[in-house]
């Protein structure tokens, strides 16, 4: 098993799973998908988890912020080839600064062996600024009532 070159975020955290299928016009001359498309599967996790908590970028708008992406990190396992359904583990790490930080874990089940496999991992950061683009250095009120609502399913890892 291939050790992370980066290191991924420790702590409570919520979860949310989506799948995408490898579309033909994501991959390459090589039949790969091509590493651009990954961080938009890490959109898409991020969506899946603003659906399952109602935590997505309408709800931040409509607190009166927009969270900005200023960090993303991305490594690669394996190659994603056409027609892969990939599942993709989205988690929300809590901390005490005014940020979301996300980690993904991008996988498919192997048909050849039946077991799942790595194909790429990674992390997000954004930070909350309000309409403007002021930047908002102590945590929104409206994401510390997210995360009392959520509480109750945080995980630790």
């Amino acid at each position: 098993m291939r050790q992370r070159r980066w290191h991924k975020p420790a702590g409570k955290f919520l979860a949310a799973n989506c799948q995408v299928r490898v579309r033909f016009q994501e991959v390459d001359s090589l039949r790969v998908v091509w590493h651009g498309h990954y961080v938009n599967y890490f959109e898409e996790g991020r969506n899946a988890f603003g659906r399952e908590y109602e935590f997505g970028y309408q709800h931040i708008l409509e607190a009166g912020y927009i969270a900005p992406l200023v960090h993303v990190e991305l490594n690669y396992s394996h190659p994603a080839r056409f027609d892969q359904t990939l599942d993709i583990e989205t988690r929300m790490y809590v901390g005490d600064a005014a940020q979301i930080q996300f980690a993904y874990d991008i996988s498919h089940l192997s048909q050849a062996t039946g077991k799942r496999q790595s194909i790429a991992a990674g992390s997000s950061v954004q930070v909350f600024t309000d309409i403007e683009g002021n930047l908002m250095l102590t945590r929104p009120d409206f994401y510390s009532a997210f995360l009392e609502r959520w509480a109750h399913r945080l995980r630790d890892v």
